[in-house]
């Protein structure tokens, strides 16, 4: 059985979805609120904080609290993840072919230094989670619109780095993947992990984001040289992409497996049949 405080946040939540309170607007007063719903003002302080965590509605200083734009009432900038070039270098997806390096707040628009790896970097590079790792820190967004942009850290091999000095630099014209192309002289491959999670107050301030309410999309993107036959694939770098989930989505096509190949055989079993309930 639901709580009052959990009645009242779904009542208000439904509000929000359907438009009825309107992106931009004020909700009542809390006092108004209460009378309405005739409860104390710590419940309704509780309702609204589920509201707030959830990123439906943000606290104003001295104004209250107002609904926010929300994700699924704007139109998203889809992400399409694929790796494109131009007389620049590498980009990835057409969408930001534009987007340029942004200055960091100290006004360095690359951070190049070593920093313990995130567990999860860590285990993808083969090295114990919090093992120094040289990181190349960028900010790239629209030079137009600036709450368009992401973090991307650079998370670079052990053995790379020893092996192409530059990265620790200034990588020159086209970046770190044509220097590492260049030296290992064949083509760079690329796949990527995409989660969610909150993000850290750092993050937030970086992407000019709410600090509460709003999740990161974060992409890790694993550069490799692939292998042949019983060679294993060599990563040689894990990025580490952030970006305002209330503002990009990720995009891209699904393609048919080798046992989806068209045409395909007729189905031959009932997808609700109980013979097939893998829990018995």
């Amino acid at each position: 059985m639901s709580s009052r405080y959990e009645e009242i946040a779904r009542d208000l939540r439904e509000q929000i979805t359907s438009g009825a309170l309107a992106p931009g607007s004020a909700l009542p007063m809390m006092r108004e609120i209460a009378a309405h719903y005739g409860v104390s003002d710590i419940t309704v302080r509780k309702a609204t904080g589920v509201l707030q965590r959830e990123g439906l509605i943000e606290s104003r200083r001295r104004a209250g609290l107002y609904v926010r734009e929300h994700p699924d009432r704007v139109r998203l900038m889809i992400r399409t993840r694929q790796i494109e070039r131009d007389e620049l270098g590498y980009y990835s997806g057409p969408e930001v072919q534009h987007w340029r390096a942004l200055p960091h707040p100290d006004g360095e628009q690359t951070r190049v230094t070593t920093a313990p790896a995130p567990a999860d970097v860590a285990d993808i590079l083969g090295v114990e989670p919090g093992s120094p790792l040289v990181v190349r820190k960028r900010i790239i967004g629209d030079p137009d619109i600036p709450e368009h942009r992401q973090l991307a850290d650079s998370w670079i091999a052990e053995w790379v780095a020893r092996e192409v000095p530059s990265l620790s630099g200034d990588t020159g014209v086209g970046g770190m993947y044509d220097r590492l192309e260049e030296w290992a002289e064949k083509p760079l491959h690329w796949r990527e992990e995409v989660s969610a999670r909150m993000p850290s107050p750092e993050e937030a301030d970086s992407l000019l984001m709410p600090r509460t309410g709003v999740p990161v999309l974060r992409a890790l993107r694993i550069t490799y040289f692939a292998g042949r036959g019983r060679q294993a694939d060599r990563i040689v770098e894990v990025q580490d992409i952030r970006m305002s989930a209330a503002l990009f989505a990720v995009g891209y096509p699904l393609p048919r497996g080798a046992s989806a190949k068209w045409p395909v055989r007729p189905a031959t079993s009932n997808y609700y049949a109980k013979e097939n309930d893998p829990a018995e």
